[in-house]
């Protein structure tokens, strides 16, 4: 049992178990409007951009730092473990540069948006009366980034390679897009609920600090659903099965379970398995219900 404990932490604070809940989130997407899971080297690309701009944040962010979140659990294993957590991180750059020359070149102009928002959201790139900037430093509005970012790499990559950039702008790949974002916006808010102690002694005003716990996550019920009326959406005017409405709707109420028992004093290893968890279990839902039945 400590063994399989010990391996779920490395998954975890490697930033493993994210980027393979981005993965399965982006074959999520084919099986959606394709029947399938996609091809296997965009999901691989996904997998070690995200790793890869996880840990580059989580590299970068190390001398900014508060004393008492360097201590936090995630924090304090990779100072620990801080040459496999380079060598995790530059591996993961070389595996997605690879990638790339087997992408079409409208994949290359697409990841272009999602690099930009990935580095802004690291690197001070926004000038201010009071000093250089993070993207994440700007208000409430963390959430939107890591949304749009999840929602452009997870929707547009896939569609880009199997079917070009024409059907971008389907009704269903839009649907798609609009659904995978409210998705992250809603699972994202949890996080900054865990960080609320520090976004407030940093000066961040994200949506707890502002408006609190409790309205925060009524906030996230509201975009949950939305989410439902979405699916229902597409279900009545467009293209979607009875059978992936369904899946997608018990995907919801998953959600809907989990994230309410957000609080600021969880345990780290709470949200990746209560919260990303549920991009995996959205995956899974839609498999079964697309391939089983």
């Amino acid at each position: 049992m400590k063994m399989l404990v010990s391996a779920f932490r490395f998954l975890v604070f490697s930033n493993i178990y994210v980027s393979l809940c981005a993965a399965t989130f982006t074959a999520k997407t084919a099986l959606l409007l394709y029947g399938n899971n996609g091809d296997a080297k965009v999901i691989a690309l996904v997998f070690f951009a995200t790793l890869f701009l996880y840990g580059f944040h989580r590299i970068y962010h190390r001398s900014k730092m508060l004393p008492e979140e360097r201590n936090e659990e995630r924090h304090h294993w990779a100072d620990e473990h801080k040459a496999a957590y380079y060598i995790i991180t530059g591996v993961s750059f070389v595996a997605a540069a690879v990638l790339m020359f087997y992408m079409p070149v409208m994949v290359w102009v697409l990841l272009i948006p999602v690099g930009i928002l990935g580095l802004g959201y690291s690197l001070p790139v926004i000038p201010t009366k009071s000093g250089w900037k993070r993207l994440r430093d700007i208000s409430w509005l963390k959430i939107l980034w890591i949304s749009l970012a999840y929602a452009w790499l997870t929707t547009f990559i896939p569609v880009a390679y199997h079917s070009g950039v024409t059907n971008l702008f389907n009704p269903d790949v839009l649907c798609v897009f609009a659904r995978s974002f409210l998705f992250v916006f809603v699972l994202v808010i949890p996080f900054d609920i865990r960080d609320v102690a520090h976004d407030s002694k940093n000066g961040i005003k994200s949506l707890p600090v502002l408006l609190g716990v409790k309205f925060t996550l009524r906030i996230a019920m509201w975009f949950l659903m939305v989410f439902v009326f979405v699916v229902l959406l597409q279900f009545q005017y467009f293209h979607l099965s009875s059978k992936a409405a369904t899946a997608l709707c018990i995907s919801a109420l998953e959600v809907a379970i989990v994230v309410p028992l957000s609080r600021p004093n969880r345990p780290d290893l709470f949200y990746p398995l209560a919260i990303e968890t549920s991009m995996i279990f959205h995956w899974a839902v839609i498999f079964i219900a697309l391939t089983q039945f």
